[in-house]
C-alpha cells in the first residue's frame, strides 16, 4: 500500500513548532558551484549512476550554528571554516563532527581526533545508545566503521566489497569493474586498492557509495545504511554482515533511519521526496509543487536529509536553499530561506557551551 502526499497542499504556518537551535555541517559556501558540477555529471552518467567521474579536490565548508524562529533564521553564526565537514551527531553533551577524512569528538573540556587511512569523504556519524562508541560512514570507499569514544579504538567494519556489493562502474570506458582490496580472479577488470592514502574511487566509480549509516534505534545490532547508487536502504546484521532491503525506489538517497514507532524513513535527494514505511505501508511526501526553486533548475529536486524533531520532519532542501519544516498529522508546513551560498549537508538541533564552540574553533 502506497500513499502519495503532495505539501504544497498543506497549511502554511510558523507557529506549529518551537524554536530551534541547529548545529550544522556546510561542505561549500559555493552552492552555485556544485549545482553545476552535479548537471554536468548528470550528462556524462552512462549507466543511471550519477557524481563525480573524476575524483576532486575537498571544498571548503564549516560548521555553522543558528536558530530557527516563527519562519526566521536568527543568530547565524560560522564557528569554524573545514575541510569539507559532513557529518555531525550530538547526544549526553557530546557533539562530533567529520572533516573529509576525520572524525573529531567534542567534550565539556577536551576534543579528539579519530583518523584510519580508509577514512574518505566521510559522511555521517552516529551515536550508540549512551554514546559510548560512533558509528562512521567512509563513502570514499564503500565502508563503514564503529569506534569506542573513550579510547578511540576501532571495534568493528564493514567493508560492502566484501559483503556482496563489489561492482563498480568505469564511467570512462562504460564497463563493470570488481572493486576489492586484494587480487581476486574475475573476468571483469579488477580494481585494486591496497594504499587508500594514495589512491581514489571517484564517486561514480563505487560500488555502494554508502552516505549514510546509523545505528538501528529498534535493534542495536544492526546498522542502516544508505546506499546512494542503488536507491536504497539495508538493514546489516553487524554481526554476520548480512544485509536485507528495508526502503527502496529512491534516487541518490540520503539519511536512512529509523524512529520511535519503528518507521523506517529516509530522503529521496533526486526524486524529492521524504519515504517512510511502516508495518507495509509506504507514505511518500512530495515537494516537486512546492514554490521557490529558481526556473532554471526544471525538474530537478535536491532535497539534501531530513530529521525527525518532536512530531515534525525538517528537511534541508538545497534547490529552493530553505529548511522545509512539516507535521504529517497536523497537515502543516514552513519554509524557512537560508543564505544561498550555503550547499548545507547535515544538521543537529543542540546548544554548544562556550567551551565547545572554542574547541571547535581551534582545530
Amino acid at each position: 500500500m502506497n500513499d502519495r502526499i503532495d505539501l504544497s497542499k498543506f497549511t502554511f504556518s510558523n507557529s506549529f513548532y518551537d524554536e530551534l537551535e541547529l548545529v550544522l555541517t556546510v561542505k561549500n559556501f559555493n552552492l552555485q558551484e556544485i549545482r553545476e558540477r552535479y548537471l554536468k555529471s548528470k550528462k556524462q552518467g552512462v549507466t543511471g549512476k550519477t557524481g563525480s567521474v573524476e575524483r576532486r579536490k575537498p571544498s571548503n565548508g564549516g560548521i555553522v550554528r543558528l536558530k530557527l524562529k516563527a519562519g526566521k533564521v536568527l543568530d547565524y553564526k560560522v564557528i569554524k571554516e573545514l575541510k569539507e565537514p559532513r557529518g555531525i551527531v550530538h547526544k549526553n553533551g557530546i557533539i562530533a563532527f567529520s572533516a573529509e577524512n576525520e572524525v573529531y569528538i567534542v567534550r565539556e573540556n577536551k576534543i579528539e581526533v579519530i583518523k584510519n587511512k580508509w577514512f574518505s569523504y566521510i559522511h555521517t556519524l552516529d551515536f550508540n545508545e549512551d554514546a559510548s562508541r560512533i558509528l562512521i560512514s567512509s563513502s570514499g570507499f564503500d565502508c563503514i566503521f564503529e569506534y569506542d569514544i573513550d579510547t578511540l579504538e576501532k571495534t568493528y567494519e564493514w567493508f560492502a566489497w566484501e559483503n556482496g556489493f563489489n561492482i563498480g562502474h568505469d564511467p570512462k570506458t562504460g564497463n563493470d569493474i570488481l572493486l576489492s582490496r586484494e587480487p581476486v580472479k574475475t573476468a571483469l577488470k579488477n580494481v585494486v586498492i591496497t594504499d587508500p592514502n594514495k589512491q581514489v574511487l571517484p564517486t561514480a566509480m563505487r560500488a555502494a557509495f554508502i552516505n549514510s549509516v546509523v545505528y538501528d534505534a529498534a535493534d542495536y545490532s544492526k546498522m542502516l545504511a544508505t546506499f546512494f547508487h542503488e536507491g536504497k536502504v539495508y538493514s546489516i546484521d553487524m554481526k554476520s554482515g548480512k544485509s536485507t532491503t528495508v526502503i527502496s525506489n529512491m534516487r541518490n538517497p540520503h539519511g536512512g533511519m529509523r524512529i520511535e514507532d519503528g518507521t523506517y524513513m529516509a530522503t529521496s535527494t533526486g526524486t524529492g521526496e521524504v519515504v517512510s514505511i511502516n508495518n507495509m505501508v509506504e507514505t511518500r511526501f512530495l515537494f516537486k509543487e512546492l514554490s521557490g526553486k529558481p526556473k532554471e533548475l526544471g525538474d530537478m529536486e535536491w532535497l539534501q536529509n531530513s530529521k525527525v524533531i518532536e512530531s515534525n520532519i525538517i528537511t534541508i532542501d538545497s534547490n529552493r536553499t530553505s529548511f522545509v519544516i512539516f507535521n504529517a498529522e497536523k497537515k502543516l508546513i514552513d519554509t524557512i530561506a537560508y543564505d544561498a551560498n550555503l550547499a548545507i549537508q547535515d544538521m543537529v538541533e543542540c546548544t554548544l557551551s562556550n567551551t565547545q564552540e572554542k574547541l571547535i574553533t581551534s582545530v
